[in-house]
């Protein structure tokens, strides 16, 4: 079990407890959760989440990406956004 002193999360109860609507927006429930960092001694990130992962060749991504409009969009010069701005009449 972690030691619950320092945890950002849970301050030192191993617990996450909040408040959100049911489904319907009349009743507030509370909800809780045993600590994501393992305060509680019950449940716990997975190793990928905890940064303690390798990562081989085979589970990297590739070099390459293929590009898409967002690519495009980003390389827009400014007379375009210009000359469509004029056209547009602003």
């Amino acid at each position: 079990m972690k030691s619950t002193s320092t945890c950002e999360l849970c301050d030192g109860t191993g617990v996450l407890s909040w408040q959100q609507p049911s489904a319907d927006g009349r009743v507030l429930r509370t909800i809780e959760m045993d600590c994501p960092n393992g305060c509680s001694g019950h449940w716990k990130h997975p190793v990928a989440e905890q940064d303690r992962v390798i990562e081989t060749e085979s589970t990297t991504m590739p070099s390459t990406r293929v590009r898409g409009h967002a690519d495009e969009a980003q390389e827009i010069g400014g007379e375009f956004i210009t000359a469509f701005l004029r056209q547009a009449g602003h």
